[in-house]
This record gives structure tokens, sequence and C-alpha cells, in this order.
């Protein structure tokens, strides 16, 4: 498909292409914050905490920040991009990270 498209002034942007680990995006909040109560159901907002800091930019991503990324691949300005995953995450999937015990 993307080889098909290039060329073309055709904007096509899929959720898995758009990778949106570490965020607090509607499904993602729900998902971690049911995780988090399991966890520590005295204080999941901890839990919530401590997660956040594991993650390199020591936040959450925002539903916004994710937005702008979309708008931005919608945009002429990434016409060059071109059949390629892009991971918003704040760097929580790098191995470094540690954020899923790799390091």
């Amino acid at each position: 498909m993307a080889v098909t498209c290039a060329g073309s002034k055709i904007h096509i942007i899929n959720e898995p292409l758009v990778e949106t680990g570490g965020s607090r995006t509607p499904p993602e909040t729900e998902m971690v914050r049911q995780g988090a109560a399991e966890t520590n159901p005295d204080n999941p907002e901890r839990v919530l905490e401590q997660m956040a800091r594991r993650i390199p930019v020591g936040r959450f991503g925002t539903p916004e920040e994710m937005g702008e990324l979309v708008a931005f691949l919608a945009s002429d300005r990434a016409q060059y991009i071109t059949g390629t995953p892009i991971v918003i995450d704040g760097g929580s999937t790098l191995p470094e990270s540690g954020v899923f015990g790799l390091a």
C-alpha cells in the first residue's frame, strides 16, 4: 500500500501505525487504572506515579500529544513519510529504558 500510494496526496493513518504506549489516551487510561487498582486497591494513583517515573521522559503522554502527531502526519509537511510505524511513547519501548523489565 505504501508503494502504491507513494507520490499521491493520500494520508492513511492506521491506529497500529501510531503506537501510543505509555500514554493517557482513554482506552489505555482505563486499562492502566484497572491494573493499578488490582495492584494496589488502597492507592492506585501511587502505582500510576511509579509507572510514569519509569518512562524515560518521566510522565505519561497526553491525548493532545497523540493528536499533534496525527495532525502532522495528515499534513503536507509529512508527505515524505511513507509506510512506517511511528512510536510515540516517551521512550518506554527502548530496551535500555527498563520499563518492560529488559534493562
